[in-house]
């Protein structure tokens, strides 16, 4: 995604001043393994990732397709304007050929509907493996903040794009999406579970 002008490979640009010691640093290897991972992806600079539903549903289909084909287990994902967030179950070390698939895929449809060239990400997507409930959890409670963050409605479950609202039971969309490890950190009762997320995740 390098500009024509910038340098092909980090190693290459060791002399340029522009350059931060940071920037020069090889990048660490992904943890590829099976398990849960916390995943995704920003459009490059301050554009737009998703400018309008439409585009918001053809990525979803990308993604149920991306899911369903690898035999990922979706737990929570959010598409805000420029960005999103998901979170998945992996059986295997698929992650790297499900997100080129998913990513390479919406890019081309992006740029098709939209008329433009050129890169849509700003870079190569980012993912954390979340080896305990704890870690999952809080992965989970982020990612359905992640509109109140970014200022577009007071509640997580007013967000029409987040999962969050179907696995709190107040929406049907989202129905490929399965929480249930999630909630039941909170108890066997399913009323209990959605009280005891809910007071987790907007206390």
């Amino acid at each position: 995604m390098a500009a024509a002008n910038s340098c092909p490979k980090r190693t290459a640009c060791a002399g340029d001043p522009s350059m931060s010691k940071l920037d020069l640093v090889p990048r660490a290897p992904r943890d590829l393994a099976p398990g849960i991972q916390h995943v995704g992806i920003s459009a490059s600079g301050a554009a737009a990732y998703f400018r309008d539903d439409l585009d918001r549903e053809i990525w979803l289909r990308l993604f149920i397709a991306t899911v369903d084909r690898f035999g990922w287990r979706c737990i929570a994902v959010c598409l805000l304007s420029t960005h999103w967030h998901a979170i998945v179950d992996l059986p295997d070390g698929s992650l790297a050929a499900g997100m080129h698939r998913l990513v390479g895929g919406y890019s081309r449809r992006f740029n098709q509907r939209h008329e433009r060239v050129g890169y849509l990400v700003r870079d190569r997507y980012w993912s954390r493996r979340k080896e305990t409930p704890e870690a999952v959890l809080a992965s989970f409670r982020y990612v359905a903040l992640n509109p109140v963050g970014a200022g577009v409605v007071e509640r997580p479950e007013d967000w029409p794009w987040s999962s969050y609202r179907r696995t709190i039971g107040v929406s049907d969309s989202f129905g490929f999406v399965n929480a249930a490890d999630v909630l039941g950190e909170f108890g066997s009762a399913r009323a209990a579970q959605i009280r005891g997320l809910r007071r987790f995740v907007e206390s």
